[in-house]
């Protein structure tokens, strides 16, 4: 049973939690449908829902795992899904925009507390983000799950946050836009959990220790 303590230490997701891209993956993913002439028979809600059950080690490969998963369980030819794979364009890393008060409550927090990133994706894509960001030199420890690494809501990448920053579950916050990743696994472990949604984020699953409207609520939390 894991002891709540005076947190000292916060743990931050990434994408569409401090930043997003100017288009949204349903945008980019109904392009993909286009592209390849087919019309959509799966949309966001299925990807974030497999997305826990693939380990793979680079983005083309991870959605034709994806989108073949989501295809055989739909009864749908998966060389569709290979073709949707290839179709799909990545957006540019660095063509992101801080989503509101990111910015605001890395700076004031990381006065006082310990920071960490614990986010789904490869380190050179991430990194352009957070240099874009402005955010480079912003966390104390940086944790990039994937490829070798489980992916939230595992929790291998909490643990390795936690254990670069000497904290214990119980005194460490992970603020995320996910329930399925960063509420999941934050509660598996310990962490009090902090639901920020995003206009994409999936609404049912498991239930956070708090949720806020923005990052800017988040310094009043602690």
């Amino acid at each position: 049973m894991t002891t709540t303590r005076t947190p000292t230490t916060v743990l931050f997701d990434l994408d569409n939690t401090l930043c997003e891209h100017a288009t949204t993956f349903s945008d980019r993913l109904a392009a993909a449908f286009e592209r390849v002439g087919v019309d959509p028979f799966f949309g966001t809600a299925d990807v974030h829902r497999w997305l826990p059950r693939v380990s793979a080690e680079s983005a083309l490969d991870l959605r034709e795992q994806v989108f073949g998963g989501i295809a055989r369980e739909l009864g749908r030819d998966p060389s569709v899904a290979d073709d949707l794979a290839a179709a799909y364009v990545d957006p540019d890393p660095a063509d992101v925009r801080p989503l509101p008060g990111a910015r605001e409550a890395v700076d004031a927090l990381g006065e006082e507390y310990h920071l960490g990133l614990v986010t789904n994706g490869g380190r050179a894509v991430q990194r352009a983000k957070l240099d874009a960001l402005d955010l480079g030199d912003a966390f104390d420890a940086s944790v990039y799950a994937g490829g070798a690494m489980p992916v939230k809501p595992d929790a291998e990448p909490f643990e390795r946050a936690l254990s670069a920053l000497s904290a214990a579950p119980g005194e460490a916050l992970h603020v995320g836009d996910s329930l399925g990743s960063d509420v999941a696994g934050a509660n598996a472990l310990g962490l009090r959990s902090v639901w920020v949604p995003h206009a994409e984020s999936l609404r049912e699953g498991p239930t956070p220790s708090h949720t806020i409207d923005t990052l800017y609520d988040l310094p009043g939390l602690l």
